[in-house]
């Protein structure tokens, strides 16, 4: 075998082992949610469908806290905000303590949980087993009002390859912001497709933070101040667009801004603010996430969703409520407000309610204009109660920014990322009733993708556009004649991956 084809092939499989850059990525594939007085529940996606299941850990995973897959879904590690627990429900290796102090001490009774909005993330390194934890760390103020506010952003790291596979940390609370921080901690990919950008709102205040997290360095990049200052008190959750081209965030009582983001310089720039503040029928809005597309921007306030469309000549006049309360199904439960949103990877958004109760409500098609979106109250029920909180996830799946000046690993991945695009899995093979299209190294920087699949004719029996966020699509078969089948992923009208599979 050549010499260089040989080491290109060695690479190759290094880098699809490893992740780097793939959009194929499945770390916020298994959500360990759950309430201290009950079992947790898990929240698995597997095979373009959802499954719940109980486990009796009574690890309490409130509103802090976010859940880490492999490349392959299955579960890592998972944090409360307070604690971080291998896979197999331990606590970690010096996983105790995590924000130490008397912030932690105020949330004991509640099993060590934080409870603050957006208060960790888990980012991805060049090495599989190296994972950058980022969280905020609330001080406790007794004469001051309010007497709890974030005060210092803190990283840690986990090491996957320590205690025999179930991780360690370490290194646990270095201190690389010192200010009093409004809330939230949200990232998006460098443009490079390895490194990642990290901004967190200034108390009170139109400014942001902004860190660069590279995989053996954190930087802090200052702040960034714009608009005018409509921030009266503390922020809700915050959030880019899958295709990390927007941040938004809510400002608690204060309304919601939003900006363009470049991916190169970490700059942000055109501040849009949207005035939905605090009403008589709905109290502040602290839940927001973008659909898959990028196009639909939801927010939630107690009583209410609303969904704002980015591609509206005037935002803000395309504002439309598509969700409004209801009380839940269980005459026993508590009320169940909406308060924070999570993307999920099948494309669907979820919603979790202000108090412990038995469902979460979803969003089934949240790519989708008005009531088209399909809101569900209630819509996803859950084997016991969850708290107040969903893992926290940025967009795992975003590649580089190919063809930019900052795309700087571009020179030596140009040729795997070619490579690796081409493949396509297809299972079952054979199949009867469905199949799986398996998309995930898609890249998404060249374009929108879409998929075909022909007989043996050449004659098209389905076509569909492929979500950006997913990297999966469950297919009906049901209805195809018996026979083999191309199921080719196409852009621009060239075939860039096919696979055969055969319908029995």
């Amino acid at each position: 075998m050549n010499f260089k084809i040989g080491m290109r092939i060695a690479v190759l499989l290094f880098l699809l082992g490893c992740g780097v850059g793939a959009s194929g990525q499945k770390n916020d594939y298994h959500w360990v949610i759950g309430y201290s007085a009950y079992p947790n529940v898990d929240v698995v996606f597997t095979n373009n469908s959802v499954d719940t299941m109980s486990k009796r850990r009574y690890v309490d995973m409130d509103v802090s806290q976010t859940s880490i897959s492999d490349v392959h879904g299955d579960l890592q590690f998972y944090t409360n905000g307070g604690k971080l627990y291998s896979a197999s429900d331990s606590i970690m290796q010096n996983g105790d303590s995590l924000n130490y102090g008397d912030g932690m001490e105020w949330n004991n009774y509640s099993g060590g949980a934080y409870l603050w909005v957006q208060e960790v993330l888990a980012l991805p390194t060049d090495n599989p087993k190296i994972w950058n934890i980022i969280h905020y760390y609330v001080e406790l103020q007794f004469n001051t009002y309010p007497f709890e506010f974030p005060w210092r952003v803190y990283q840690s790291r986990v090491d996957m390859s320590q205690d025999s596979g179930h991780g360690a940390v370490t290194l646990k609370n270095n201190t690389i912001i010192q200010d009093s921080i409004g809330s939230y901690v949200a990232a998006c990919k460098h443009a490079n497709g390895r490194d990642w950008w990290v901004l967190t709102s200034r108390s009170s205040s139109n400014c942001l933070h902004e860190l660069l997290v590279q995989p053996d360095t954190t930087s802090d990049f200052g702040v960034q101040c714009m608009g005018a200052n409509y921030l009266t008190g503390d922020a809700g959750q915050a959030a880019f667009t899958p295709d990390g081209t927007k941040f938004a965030w809510c400002g608690g009582p204060s309304g919601v801004n939003l900006y363009d983001f470049d991916r190169c310089s970490g700059t942000l720039s055109n501040p849009i603010h949207f005035p939905l503040y605090r009403t008589i029928d709905s109290v502040s809005q602290y839940g927001l996430a973008f659909s898959s597309n990028s196009r639909f921007l939801y927010v939630a306030q107690s009583k209410n969703i609303f969904q704002l469309d980015l591609q509206a000549t005037n935002i803000w006049n395309s504002l439309d409520t598509i969700g409004f309360y209801q009380a839940p199904p269980d005459s026993t439960s508590f009320p169940a407000p909406y308060f924070l949103l999570q993307l999920g990877p099948n494309g669907k958004i979820y919603v979790c309610a202000g108090n412990s109760v038995r469902w979460l409500h979803v969003i089934n098609q949240p790519d989708k204009k008005g009531d088209s979106c399909d809101f569900v109250n209630y819509g996803f029920p859950l084997p016991y109660n969850n708290g107040l909180g969903l893992p926290s996830y940025p967009n795992y799946r975003l590649e580089a920014l190919g063809g930019s000046p900052c795309d700087t690993l571009s020179s030596l991945t140009g040729e795997i990322r070619a490579s690796k695009e081409k493949i396509i899995k297809i299972f079952p093979n054979p199949a009867s009733d469905y199949t799986i299209v398996d998309y995930g190294f898609t890249d998404w920087n060249k374009g929108a993708v879409g998929l075909q699949i022909s007989n043996e004719l050449g004659q098209v029996v389905y076509e569909q556009k492929l979500p950006m966020y997913s990297g999966y699509q469950k297919i009906d078969v049901s209805r195809f004649a018996a026979g083999i089948y191309n199921a080719q992923v196409i852009r621009n009208g060239a075939i860039i991956g096919v696979q055969k599979f055969v319908k029995e």
